[in-house]
């Protein structure tokens, strides 16, 4: 078995986390066009991608991204919100629309074929370049494994089959029904992760 090393996300320009002048060089002695994603992947061999949650994947930005690491650097690729925190995304939508009914919130809420095939085609790039490691389905602690919240898991699971997946799920009462949840996720060949969260 092999390991991987690597961090969530590879760009933290600012404030108190910032690795400028800690990791990457400090900006007043960069070289003229230095590349964050670059560098970082000379050190490591695999990073999160976070982005993807809060948007979908564009083809041209990760076919960027392949030939800007080496041929051995995978991506692990958070899932877009709207699949696990469909909450979240209502909510980013409402601000976008103010005004917008009920109705058509929740319509704009509801996960689409569309939807499935927007990220596939997002993330086909690094596929191609053998650099897509899993996809990182990250529930929110509110999803339980309620008779719903495990067939939406099958679904989502059967959805994505054809990409490696990680699951991370939050709420206690997944690790409570613990042997079911193995199975299911095993059946899909994916991956559980863990968190160090009791009050979850």
């Amino acid at each position: 078995m092999s390991l991987r090393i690597g961090t969530s996300g590879w760009s933290y320009p600012g404030g108190r986390g910032t690795w400028n002048g800690v990791f990457y060089p400090a900006k007043d002695v960069r070289p003229r066009g230095f590349d964050e994603l670059e560098f970082y992947a000379r050190w490591f061999d695999v990073v999160e991608v976070n982005s993807t949650f809060y948007g979908q994947p564009r083809a041209r930005t990760t076919a960027a991204w392949a030939d800007r690491t080496p041929a051995t650097f995978e991506f692990a690729v958070k899932l877009f919100q709207k699949f696990t925190h469909p909450a979240m995304f209502l909510e980013a939508i409402a601000a976008s629309a103010p005004g917008a009914s009920d109705a058509a919130l929740a319509a704009a809420g509801d996960v689409r074929q569309g939807d499935v095939d927007e990220f596939k085609s997002g993330v086909e790039p690094l596929a191609q370049a053998g650099k897509l490691g899993p996809l990182l389905v990250q529930f929110p602690p509110s999803f339980t494994a309620s008779a719903a919240g495990v067939d939406y898991l099958g679904w989502l699971l059967r959805t994505f089959s054809d990409y490696p997946l990680a699951v991370e799920l939050r709420h206690r009462s997944w690790s409570d029904s613990g042997a079911d949840t193995a199975a299911l996720l095993a059946a899909y060949g994916a991956a559980w992760t863990l968190i160090d969260e009791p009050k979850f």
